[in-house]
């Protein structure tokens, strides 16, 4: 059985850290606040940027964190309420039932390639789901 690997002296560092903010924190002010993450606070750009985005998935994907950590594009990171997670749940399975939902329709339209369909001059009579050459063209 393999032994999940355990956090960082750095991730446990940005886990007390976060435990004390009650507000929203950007990956920025982040990088500048811990000091953890070097003196370069461009956070695409860096191998700080890089090991704090590491860092933030590590402990969201952490069974011993008990915290539940909301990140936002708009607003940044925090440790969640119990209303916040409720609400960002929901938008979350929103979300996903959307993609489900996208995902069937293109299913649907990927099954019907190549089937014969009533047209009136005006479409073609095979449908064709997939572009490139298609499977009744004549040579």
């Amino acid at each position: 059985m393999k032994r999940q690997k355990e956090l960082s002296s750095r991730q446990w560092k940005l886990y007390s850290w976060l435990k004390k903010q009650k507000d929203y924190k950007t990956l920025r002010d982040i990088m500048i606040e811990t000091g953890l993450y070097g003196d370069n606070h461009d956070v695409y750009n860096s191998s700080g940027g890089r090991a704090l985005r590491k860092d933030i998935t590590a402990l969201r994907r952490s069974n011993v964190i008990q915290y539940t950590i909301l990140g936002s594009t708009k607003k940044g990171i925090k440790i969640a309420t119990k209303k916040e997670y409720i609400e960002y749940s929901k938008r979350k399975w929103q979300e996903i039932e959307r993609k489900i939902k996208l995902q069937k329709i293109q299913d649907k339209k990927a099954g019907l390639d190549g089937q014969v369909r009533l047209v009136f001059n005006q479409e073609k009579p095979i449908v064709e789901a997939f572009r490139g050459e298609s499977v009744w063209q004549k040579n």
